[in-house]
């Protein structure tokens, strides 16, 4: 989603989906495309050059500086399940791609972070559109990797 985001053309595939073809991709060479590093790798490899790095120790200000420049992040979080359908929490990945800030300027923290979701809409049980999905910065704080850390995220960023 994030390569998509800027524009990267795909290697060719035999799935629609450009990340279905990057997992058959990596599955092919042996590797699991859950683990961070080597997805972060393992793209790298699929599109043929350095397109993106994996940390576990972005500071959320390097984060708001990559959307401010207008480039996606990629983050990775454990989402609560929806209690009425018995689910368990879930560990997922999204594209974040925004933040808004309320007041008068770009200092602190903002109020809301926004972030697409191919899977749909991660606060309405992942129904309808996953698109633009403005969440407030409390659950950024508390459901992304680390979770509850508020100086640190798990992130990927990427370069043209």
């Amino acid at each position: 989603m994030a390569l998509s985001y800027m524009r990267f053309a795909f290697p060719p595939g035999e799935h629609r989906q450009p990340e279905d073809n990057l997992r058959v991709f990596m599955e092919a060479n042996g590797k699991d495309p859950t683990i961070h590093a080597v997805l972060s790798e393992y793209t790298n490899r699929w599109i043929g050059r350095k397109v993106t790095d994996f940390s576990m120790t972005r500071k959320i200000s390097d984060i708001l500086a990559e959307l401010l420049a207008g480039r996606p992040v990629v983050i990775s979080g454990t989402f609560p399940g929806f209690p009425r359908k018995k689910e368990k929490p879930l560990g997922h990945i999204v594209c974040m791609v925004g933040a808004v800030w309320m007041g008068e300027s770009w200092i602190g923290m903002p109020d809301i972070v926004i972030w697409d979701d191919p899977y749909g809409n991660t606060l309405q049980d992942w129904r309808g559109s996953g698109n633009d999905i403005r969440v407030d910065y409390q659950k950024f704080i508390d459901w992304i990797k680390p979770v509850g850390d508020s100086a640190m995220k798990w992130g990927h960023f990427f370069y043209q």
